[in-house]
């Protein structure tokens, strides 16, 4: 069984897909590993040959290379959005994870960004979220840095060490950017990480310790919230209300941001509360929105195979951004 579960279409029709790279070899193996839930309608080997056909094709996404001799993947972006395709997601494939790349690909109008090294894992994720208007990022790090002005994302992980050690890199750059961070989690999570941002130089988890990092158990949380097997709306928008407290009084930046974790969905998945957990993470969007608020949520692959087939799907509609851990 794949760890990463499908995102269907509504329409259940095989999305239509438009190519463009610089190599035809590798346009060729992209075509063959999609074709079982794809229809490639098109491919080019430049952005001149692509901004030429590919308006006949009429493509429901496009894959596009960022570097190309000549006019580039982020130019060429540009100016697909200047066409009547404008509308069309596009995810890029690259060679290149450094953050500047992802940050302006987004920047472009990305819907995704997939590392050439981890195409066979990431990139039908990744188009599947792209279709239902949700963004897929590589990595942590590019998601601290996509998610600036906030957002509700989730990451999927197999084991603890890769957990921790992406969560770690993604509190170490909240910190150093002033921001406000909370971290909502089980033991085991909120230790680990306590030891991994220690290793790295930061003060948290004791006393008095760090002023803009604050650790919640998970239990603890839940227990305050949940009434009859379900998240109380009103107990939820009182603990919203006093996260934005805590951001306004300790974010350092303008505006002020508050960079959570939390993996309480766990518990509930654990459970096989489906349904709490669903209702929790569509109120805390509802809450968060348009505040500059980023909320990252683990969740174990093995809960997204435990429970009935459309659970990722309901669980990804719930947030604005995908990513992977590296164990995926």
């Amino acid at each position: 069984m794949s760890p990463i579960p499908r995102v269907q279409s509504p329409s259940g029709a095989k999305p239509r897909v438009f190519l463009i790279d610089d190599n035809r070899q590798f346009l060729d193996a992209l075509s063959t590993m999609l074709i079982d839930d794809f229809e490639v309608v098109g491919a080019a080997t430049d952005a001149r040959q692509a901004l030429e056909t590919m308006g006949d094709t009429s493509p429901d996404i496009v894959i596009l290379d960022v570097e190309m001799p000549g006019v580039d993947g982020f130019e060429t972006l540009r100016a697909l959005k200047q066409s009547p395709l404008r509308a069309t997601p596009t995810v890029f494939l690259s060679m290149h994870d450094a953050d500047e790349f992802v940050t302006e690909a987004f920047r472009c109008g990305a819907q995704g960004y997939v590392v050439k090294s981890r195409v066979s894992r990431d990139l039908v994720s990744a188009l599947d979220q792209a279709l239902l208007g949700r963004a897929f990022v590589p990595s942590l790090t590019a998601l601290s840095h996509v998610g600036s002005k906030g957002g509700h994302a989730i990451q999927l992980h197999r084991g603890a060490e890769s957990l921790l050690d992406g969560i770690a890199g993604f509190f170490e750059l909240a910190l150093r950017r002033g921001d406000a961070t909370c971290v909502i989690a089980t033991k085991e999570v909120r230790e680990g990480l306590t030891d991994c941002l220690r290793a790295r130089g930061w003060d948290v988890g004791g006393r008095p310790g760090h002023k803009r990092y604050l650790a919640v158990d998970a239990h603890d949380a839940l227990n305050r919230f949940m009434r009859n097997g379900l998240p109380d709306p009103t107990c939820l928008a009182e603990i919203a209300r006093e996260m934005d407290q805590y951001r306004l009084a300790v974010g350092e930046g303008t505006p002020p941001r508050l960079t959570i974790f939390g993996n309480m969905v766990t518990l509930l998945c654990a459970e096989g509360n489906v349904k709490a957990m669903l209702a929790l993470e569509n109120l805390w969007t509802t809450l968060t929105e348009g505040l500059p608020v980023l909320t990252l949520c683990g969740y174990p692959t093995s809960c997204l195979h435990s429970h009935s087939p459309t659970v990722w799907s309901d669980v990804s509609a719930a947030h604005r951004t995908v990513t992977h851990a590296a164990d995926v």
